[in-house]
């Protein structure tokens, strides 16, 4: 009877080896949000007097839906803990794969000799 009982649980074993094997162990495949597809190019900043960055960009939406507003997550020196959040209306929609430039858009205070750096955390 103990053999009977030692060879099931090996059998037992074996199954749950081969099971774990089988499993694919590659993370999923990332599902590409709206967020995802719209992008941020020729980002430039300036400092005001009063120590706010006012940053211009070209926004890109690579969505199928025509943008209203987006939210930018905004940071100084590769510092995402200090990091502001920015919504920023355009002044029209922007329709589906097309760009539009963003000027004068005020991304909080930024040091004097700081880089600061933004992206898209969410779209409307």
């Amino acid at each position: 009877m103990r053999s009977l009982t030692g060879i099931v649980c090996l059998a037992g074993l074996c199954a749950l080896i081969d099971a774990a094997a089988a499993q694919d162990t590659r993370p999923p495949a990332a599902h590409s949000g709206p967020a995802e597809l719209v992008k941020i190019d020729s980002f430039q900043t300036t400092r005001r007097a009063d120590n706010y960055g006012i940053a211009s960009f070209v926004l890109s939406n690579g969505t199928d839906q025509k943008i209203d507003s987006i939210e930018l997550t905004c940071w100084m020196d590769d510092d995402r803990e200090r990091a502001t959040k920015v919504l920023v209306w355009a002044n029209e929609p922007v329709p589906a794969h097309a760009s539009y430039q963003f000027k004068n858009v005020n991304i909080g205070l930024v040091g004097p000799n700081s880089r600061s750096q933004c992206e898209v955390t969410r779209v409307d």
